[in-house]
């Protein structure tokens, strides 16, 4: 957990690195990515899903908004 300060109220607030994934959903994206995307990775996925939102369900849409956000930032 990171503690920063507002700058308008010097509060501090919590800020956590990544938020924390119940393990009920935990492999719900690569299952669906797996089953509906054979041979695509996650993030090409993901990707392919938020180009076009209104072609998914809004529980894919939010998934691959996850996965892109936090599963994705970092690659290259």
């Amino acid at each position: 957990m990171i503690l920063t300060k507002r700058k308008d109220k010097n509060k501090v607030m919590a800020k956590e690195e990544f938020p924390e994934i119940d393990k009920k959903n935990e492999g719900k994206f690569t299952a669906w990515v797996e089953k509906n995307m054979p041979g695509v990775d996650n993030c090409k996925a993901a990707n392919k899903v938020m180009r076009s939102k209104k072609k998914y369900s809004s529980g894919v849409v939010k998934m691959a908004n996850y996965a892109k956000n936090f599963g994705c930032k970092n690659k290259k």
